[in-house]
């Protein structure tokens, strides 16, 4: 960000009276507001039919050809699981009901400054369609999973325990973390379903 969305002038990076960080700031000083620079809500589901999980190649970049998990950001005026089941719609055409989606994930992508939560959730049907973002979707098990295609290798280790704990219908919550190429994820809780 180079100019202040209010009046136009140019910003720049000062220290604000008691704030912890330089943050963007108007150079106008009739204007001088601060422009805070947060992180994004990244919205992810894990959309189940029978013992699969629903899963896409990228349609777009980045890692266009390459396998994932239907996600994207949050817009404003919706609510989490709203956000989650759009993109999931929005990516595959692919339905779950919000009322059944439970939490699974919620974490921080240092990195990226971004913010990701994943649910889970059966679809309602089987029924899904590629799109612009998805060029292939396919209901997928562990085994099937192209996991040398999978596009976000740092997060790898996430959606196999996803896998694993569908396949053990566990499921815990967890809290995570990508910081510096390392992923911890620590789990907070548990129920058998």
């Amino acid at each position: 960000m180079n100019f202040c969305s209010q009046c136009g002038h140019a910003l720049a990076l000062r220290e604000i009276s008691g704030d912890h960080q330089a943050r963007m700031q108007c150079t106008n000083d009739k204007c001088a507001i601060v422009h805070y620079q947060n992180p994004k809500i990244l919205v992810s589901c894990f959309a189940t039919w029978e013992d699969k999980v629903l899963c896409m190649k990228r349609g777009t970049e980045p890692f266009k050809g390459q396998w994932a998990i239907p996600s994207g950001f949050m817009e404003n005026d919706e609510t989490l699981q709203e956000a989650a089941a759009r993109e999931l719609l929005e990516e595959t055409c692919a339905r779950v009901d919000i009322s059944k989606m439970e939490l699974y994930t919620i974490g921080t992508l240092i990195k990226m400054n971004q913010i990701y939560i994943v649910f889970r959730a059966p679809l309602l049907s089987p029924h899904f369609e590629t799109t612009a973002e998805a060029e292939e979707i396919r209901l997928l098990s562990k085994d099937e999973f192209p996991w040398d295609d999978f596009a976000f290798k740092d997060v790898a280790i996430n959606v196999r325990k996803f896998f694993d704990e569908f396949e053990g219908n566990r499921f815990g919550v967890y809290v995570g973390a990508l910081r510096n190429g390392e992923n911890i994820i620590t789990e907070v809780s548990h129920q058998q379903h």
